[in-house]
């Protein structure tokens, strides 16, 4: 994947859901999403439509889904530095049922456990997590990829 890991859709959505970020990420622009949009070209807020939109700093994505919801975008082009969270798209993207799956038995044991317990799982899959990056083939797509995603939303969602 290089420096930059890349995402690509070329497909046109017409589905515009409600979708958002998944993770919340340090310098994310859910709060200036109103300010980027006052600063869009007159021509995209007139029809709408983006024909290619280029992120080159995705972390949660709140501007993209924000512009997904509300513009036609014909081609989107997201990147990242941060490998992990490339992966983490592109198995929304892949494979969201399993994903859900995972995250769902996750939930499950995290919750079932006292303050304790839970301070004890959360930092077994912190270092599962923190293995799992010696062996994990970043270039292509394998299995692994789901449970490194489902880590890496379990350590966002629950951090100490």
């Amino acid at each position: 994947m290089g420096n930059n890991a890349v995402l690509e859709d070329r497909r046109k959505t017409k589905d515009k859901s409600q979708a958002k970020p998944f993770l919340k990420w340090a310098g994310g622009k859910s709060q200036l999403i109103d300010d980027l949009n006052k600063r869009l070209p007159e021509e995209i807020k007139e029809k709408r439509k983006i024909e290619t939109y280029i992120e080159p700093f995705l972390g949660g994505g709140a501007f993209f889904f924000f512009l997904k919801r509300n513009f036609d975008i014909q081609k989107s082009i997201l990147l990242d530095v941060n490998r992990d969270l490339v992966i983490a798209y592109k198995v929304i993207q892949e494979r969201p049922e399993q994903l859900i799956e995972k995250l769902k038995k996750e939930q499950e044991d995290y919750l079932g456990k006292n303050k304790r317990q839970r301070k004890k799982y959360y930092y077994q899959i912190r270092n599962k997590y923190n293995k799992q990056l010696k062996s994990l083939d970043f270039d292509d797509y394998n299995e692994k990829w789901i449970d490194r995603t489902a880590y890496l939303v379990f350590l966002n969602k629950t951090c100490f």
